[in-house]
């Protein structure tokens, strides 16, 4: 009785410890964002900084724009990079958009150059003044 409660308790430490994975790190944190609303521009500036181990060969980011319900509306693309950045580099952002009805906040999500998704710190969502 006590070895089947011994391997029963080993088992259970070998199932916690392989879920706990540990998180990998963000590819880019979101260090500022702003949005103004305009008559059918909504104007984003911000920044963000890559903090991922590799280097990242352009960057493109993606603007979700959120209902009151936090449902998504619309997401547009635009790219801030083409050249390949590396880690710690800082990249400013300055996004004239189309004003889409009804949203009142925005989260940014990122890709590379080859429209592979990165993981986001940071990333909202802020509100559109």
């Amino acid at each position: 009785m006590k070895w089947i409660c011994l391997v029963l308790g080993i088992l259970t430490l070998l199932v916690t410890a392989s879920a706990q994975k540990p998180k990998k790190a963000p590819d880019i944190e979101v260090l500022e964002a702003k949005a103004h609303r305009g008559e059918d521009k909504i104007s984003l500036d911000g920044r963000v900084k890559i903090s991922g181990e590799k280097p990242l060969k352009g960057l493109i980011l993606a603007f979700d724009f959120l209902s009151s319900s936090s449902d998504v509306l619309t997401t547009q693309k635009q790219e801030i990079s083409d050249e390949t950045l590396d880690r710690g580099e800082e990249a400013p952002f300055h996004s004239e958009l189309l004003n889409p009805p009804g949203a009142i906040k925005f989260r940014i999500r990122a890709f590379d150059g080859s429209e592979r998704e990165l993981r986001s710190a940071n990333a909202g969502p802020f509100t559109i003044e």
